[in-house]
């Protein structure tokens, strides 16, 4: 430490020598510029260069031990009137500390080793906006596979679409016309021979010779089949069709967390809906009517059942089922009560 505040009063002492090279010459006949020209060359930047310059090179060498010691004798010295020498320093050692903690950053006193913490909560954030309900959707019969982004979008509509109370065909075309806009007469008329086909053979409805690789290089016409035929699968899978004479429907969606089962049945002796529900993790079901709704919750995966009075023929109540497992919106079925089937 003494060998360090020595070294700096030396140089605060040098600071204060006049210059040699800038010294008038005592002699009468002497000329400036006739001494220049007779040295030769001259240095033009010797007056130019901050002797503090090269303190710096000299302050990033030390370790960070010998800077906190150079902060304590610097307190200790009397820089006279040389306050820009004091800044100079003051600068070089912020400069030290700030490079030190930028190499070695402070750990929080929890902590042993450094943790990305922006990392560690987008991770978090992915994992909670994990797709709930798509799984089902790779589940789907369909002639060719259909991209999922095509797939999230379909699905996306049909929940928008599923209590509206449009006709099936409009329904279809109004799930997928944002994928073929300007093409409204197509997409009616291929809406109707979708209709007509059974949904338990909509993937065999085009033989196989006249089925194109896949969906991208598929025609547009073609496409807009394969995406109507998605649609009309998700539209089935998310209704509940009873009646009186077929009084019990079933249905199952599979989950990220599982399989969701569902029964919906119908009393007529005293004119009640009740849903039946297996859910994978911990939810609930709400079952609503027009004028009426109830609800069910469970702490657990389990069995939980909804139940509406006075439900009459050509009625439609509202299914949704939320689950715990993950932060996302509840989905919506429709349990929809006819004369027949």
């Amino acid at each position: 430490m003494n060998k360090d505040a020595e070294a700096i009063n030396q140089f605060l002492a040098w600071l204060q020598e006049p210059d040699p090279a800038v010294t008038r010459p005592s002699g009468k006949n002497s000329s400036p510029v006739s001494d220049l020209e007779e040295s030769g060359a001259v240095d033009l930047q010797v007056h130019t260069i901050d002797p503090l310059d090269s303190e710096v090179e000299a302050l990033q060498s030390l370790p960070f031990e010998s800077s906190a010691v150079f902060i304590e004798d610097t307190s200790s010295l009397e820089l006279g009137e040389l306050p820009a020498v004091q800044d100079r320093f003051h600068a070089l050692i912020k400069r030290r500390l700030r490079a030190e903690i930028e190499q070695n950053p402070p750990l929080f006193p929890w902590e042993t080793s450094l943790w990305d913490y922006e990392t560690e909560q987008s991770a978090v954030a992915d994992s909670l906006s994990a797709p709930l309900w798509t799984t089902q959707l790779q589940a789907l019969n369909l002639p060719v596979p259909v991209p999922q982004a095509v797939l999230l979008q379909i699905f996306a509509e049909c929940r928008n679409v599923i209590q509206s109370s449009l006709r099936e065909g409009a329904k279809l075309v109004r799930i997928v016309e944002s994928l073929f806009p300007d093409q409204s007469q197509a997409l009616n008329e291929m809406a109707g021979l979708v209709l007509t086909a059974s949904p338990s053979r909509s993937g065999a409805t085009i033989p196989a010779s006249a089925l194109p690789e896949s969906y991208e290089v598929a025609n547009p016409t073609q496409q807009m089949l394969f995406s109507l035929l998605a649609a009309r699968q998700m539209l089935d899978a998310m209704t509940l069709e009873v009646s009186l004479d077929c009084p019990q429907a079933e249905r199952q969606w599979l989950t990220a967390a599982g399989t969701l089962s569902l029964v919906a049945e119908y009393e007529p002796a005293s004119a009640s809906l009740s849903v039946k529900g297996q859910l994978p993790c911990a939810g609930q079901l709400s079952l609503r009517g027009t004028t009426q709704q109830a609800l069910a919750v469970c702490a657990e995966a389990g069995a939980l059942k909804v139940e509406l009075g006075n439900v009459h023929p050509d009625q439609t109540c509202a299914l949704e089922v939320e689950l715990d497992a993950a932060d996302q919106s509840a989905l919506v079925f429709t349990v929809r009560l006819t004369e027949e089937v």
